[in-house]
């Protein structure tokens, strides 16, 4: 039995009418008989009793008639569906990502992505690097930002490096200078990030190349809590072009905090990092495809 002699069966079934269920379904009357025969010959049942040029279901008909209409509404279902992943209008999208993206940034690529009509059931998940790498790396399923600085085989990892500049309050009086130096920022006080951060020891390192001194009065694990304070302080701080991207997003008309170039170039390392051995639905294919586009744009703009 195939799916051709399934949809003719239910056509007639619910028509009566050869000639009716041939037009429902697209074929000649002669067609429609033939498969009707082929069944009835196939399984050695009668089928229809033929009375007057209608056809006249038999017990037999009955039975078959709740299996096919059973079977070709889990058919049509899977159809639409698959249309449906194929439209990226339905599935799931899993992003598990370190805190800062989490923020802003990513709610608002996914928003863009998803849109308003979607059916797709997004979940986000704020983690330490090691456990974004854990989880895809045991579980082969979904997207992940992180920093990253070990090889592991059961993932794909591409590295980003995005841009730091100096961030302070519009008032500050290096908010005049269009790019900041080492030497600008010599006993200037400061915010950074915690000082077993990587970010932090090339900070630290391009200091001390200048030699100049690094007064830091505030260290954090985040960079955007930072930013109320650098508002209402004479605080210095640095900050990747995600973080940029974070404040631009949560206060998009706001002119009280401006960011600088900052030379000599430094950089923080962002992963986008996806299973190794279990393929991508088409899903996560277009969102990790739209995320890797961003991250180059922030990589080459800020």
């Amino acid at each position: 039995m195939d799916l051709r002699q399934l949809r003719a069966f239910s056509a007639v079934m619910d028509s009566g009418l050869v000639s009716k269920a041939a037009e429902e379904i697209g074929v000649t009357q002669p067609a429609v008989s033939k498969i009707i025969k082929s069944l009835e010959e196939e399984f050695d049942v009668v089928l229809f009793d033929r009375r007057k040029g209608r056809l006249v279901p038999t017990p037999e008909a009955r039975y078959l008639k709740n299996v096919a209409r059973s079977l070709l509404d889990q058919i049509n279902d899977a159809q639409r569906h698959l249309k449906d992943y194929g439209n990226l209008r339905v599935g799931d999208l899993r992003v598990l990502s370190i805190p800062g993206p989490t923020l802003f940034f990513l709610p608002s690529l996914i928003s863009r992505f998803v849109g308003e009509e979607s059916a797709v059931t997004v979940s986000v998940m704020s983690w330490p690097t090691p456990n974004v790498v854990n989880w895809i790396s045991n579980h082969q399923t979904g997207i992940g930002l992180a920093e990253w600085y070990t090889e592991d085989p059961f993932i794909n990892v591409e590295t980003f490096h995005l841009p730091v500049s100096c961030v302070m309050a519009a008032d500050h009086p290096l908010a005049r200078k269009d790019v900041i130096t080492p030497k600008d920022l010599h006993n200037t006080e400061l915010a950074n990030i915690n000082p077993d951060h990587p970010l932090h020891k090339e900070i630290e390192k391009l200091f001390r190349d200048a030699g100049c001194s690094m007064k830091v009065r505030l260290y954090s694990d985040l960079f955007v809590p930072q930013f109320t304070l650098i508002r209402n302080t004479q605080l210095v701080g640095f900050v990747d072009a995600i973080n940029i991207r974070n404040y631009e997003t949560f206060a998009p008309n706001s002119s009280e905090i401006v960011f600088r170039k900052f030379l000599p170039e430094v950089c923080l390392d962002i992963s986008l990092i996806t299973p190794a051995f279990s393929p991508l639905s088409e899903l996560e294919k277009a969102f990790a495809i739209l995320l890797e586009n961003e991250l180059r744009l922030l990589c080459e703009h800020g």
